[in-house]
Order: C-alpha cells, then sequence, then structure tokens
C-alpha cells in the first residue's frame, strides 16, 4: 500500500493511494452481494459493516470474518481502574460471562473487596485482613435471600437482633409416616380417625443430626403412637409411647445416635 500523512492542497491522488485508502476505510453496504460486487479483490485486513445484518467483517486473506472487536483483559496496570461509564446518559449495563474460577488476589494474600449496591452507603465488603464478609444494608430490608437450598454453619450463630422462624406445618391423614430429612423442626398433624404409627428412625435409615426435634399433634381422633424402628431406641415416660389428648403435642428429640426421647402429653 502507498501512505501519505501530509496532504497539501494541490497534491495529486494517484490511482495507489486512492485504492490504499479505499482498502483502509471501512465500506458500508447493505449485504454480503452487494459488498462481493463493489470489492472483488479484497485487501487482507480490509473492513466492511454490512447494514442489513449490522455485522462488522474483515477479510483474513480467504474470506470475509464477522468480528465484534471484543477481546480478552489479561492484564491491568497496578493503580488503574476498568471504568465503565457514559458521557452522555445512562451508565451502560456490563453482562460478565465467566466460565471458570475468579480469584481477587492470590491465596494467602488477598485483597479488600467491595461490592456497591444502587443505594448510598449499602454495599457487600469482604475484608482481607479480618477474614469476614460483611454487608450493610437498609434497615428493614432483606439484606440477604436464599431463595433455594440449605444453609449450613458449622461453627457458632451469634445473632444480636430479633429472629424469626416459622415452623413448617405438615398435615398427615395416613395411618403410619416414617419421618424424612425435610420434617426436622417441622409440625405434623396426624389427622387419621382411627390413629396413625409414627416409627422414628435409626442412623442409617435416616440420618437426623443430634439435637433434631420434630413435633406432632394428635389432630384428628385417631390414637398418636410412636414406635423404634430397627435400630433405633425410643425414650420417654414410664415407656408409653402414646400422646395422651386430642389436640395435645409429643415432640420427638434426637438426643443421641440412634436414640430418641418423647417429651409432651404422654399418656
Amino acid at each position: 500500500m502507498t501512505y501519505k500523512a501530509d496532504w497539501v492542497t494541490g497534491d495529486i491522488l494517484t490511482a495507489a493511494q486512492q485504492n490504499s485508502l479505499a482498502e483502509q476505510a471501512i465500506s458500508r453496504f447493505a449485504d454480503a452481494g452487494a459488498r462481493d460486487a463493489a470489492i472483488t479483490s479484497p485487501t487482507e485486513g480490509q473492513f466492511c459493516y454490512l447494514t442489513g445484518s449490522n455485522a462488522l467483517q474483515f477479510y483474513d486473506g480467504s474470506s470475509w470474518t464477522a468480528t465484534s472487536l471484543t477481546a480478552d483483559i489479561t492484564e491491568v496496570a497496578a493503580g488503574t481502574n476498568i471504568d465503565v461509564t457514559s458521557g452522555t446518559g445512562p451508565v451502560p449495563s456490563v453482562a460478565l460471562a465467566i466460565d471458570a474460577a475468579v480469584a481477587f488476589g492470590s491465596d494467602g494474600s488477598g485483597v479488600d473487596t467491595t461490592w456497591h449496591s444502587g443505594t448510598a452507603s449499602d454495599n457487600m465488603a469482604w475484608s482481607e485482613s479480618n477474614v469476614c464478609l460483611t454487608i450493610t444494608g437498609t434497615d428493614s430490608q432483606d439484606s440477604l435471600v436464599i431463595a433455594d437450598g440449605d444453609v449450613s454453619i458449622t461453627d457458632a450463630l451469634t445473632v444480636t437482633g430479633t429472629t424469626t422462624t416459622y415452623l413448617n406445618v405438615i398435615t398427615d391423614s395416613s395411618t403410619t409416616r416414617t419421618p424424612g430429612l425435610t420434617d426436622a423442626s417441622a409440625y405434623i398433624l396426624t389427622t387419621h380417625g382411627t390413629g396413625i404409627t409414627v416409627t422414628l428412625p435409626q442412623d442409617s435409615d435416616v440420618a437426623f443430626p443430634v439435637g433434631t426435634v420434630i413435633y406432632f399433634e394428635r389432630n384428628g381422633s385417631g390414637t398418636l403412637t410412636f414406635a423404634a424402628g430397627a435400630g433405633a431406641t425410643v425414650n420417654s415416660k414410664g415407656g408409653t409411647l402414646t400422646c395422651g389428648d386430642r389436640y395435645t403435642t409429643v415432640a420427638a428429640v434426637k438426643i443421641a445416635a440412634d436414640t430418641w426421647t418423647l417429651i409432651g402429653n404422654i399418656g
């Protein structure tokens, strides 16, 4: 190609220079057919734009190839920011498709990280030095919502404010029931007219953690009776395994491996 960067009035534009300018410009065409009719011998690196399909293309030496002019960010110099802003309108939305693990800092040498919300002073901040995640939200609004899935805390949970817990109320009109893990901390209404037998299982059948409590209300006229499953032990006052009266409650407490204790209106 022939380049000239210091044009002045009166200069004559040669055919080679005109071809060079055409190759360096981004030509617009309605579609690929119009492009191929106009550019019969494209040059490698030449760009064009197809208005019909909103496609930006370049010639790679053998064919026209679409490009979105995107590239991987492989390094950002220390002390600089990646700033997504708009000088003429709203800040554009940015969608990050990340298909691998993301690390902030390096193992053993982390960094403080803050995620800001749309409300001033509300944020989620990770403190590298305190090894602590702090969520600062708005009073009376939820700051953390687990839409699905379990939450497991291995060590202690400390709450300085109020807590609100609702029992999961389950109605059972059958004559037998062996509790499952989803029954932990549930309030089960037994409604059968002739009675129900609840079998409390051993660990190998249902691995309830020690300390699990399940509440049973004799809601129907039928007797509420408890039984020990194979390999399990059920303790109760005087060895009685029935609930005394209708509309009263007995709680089954897992006190040790394979061992339950009944508390409440036994008799």
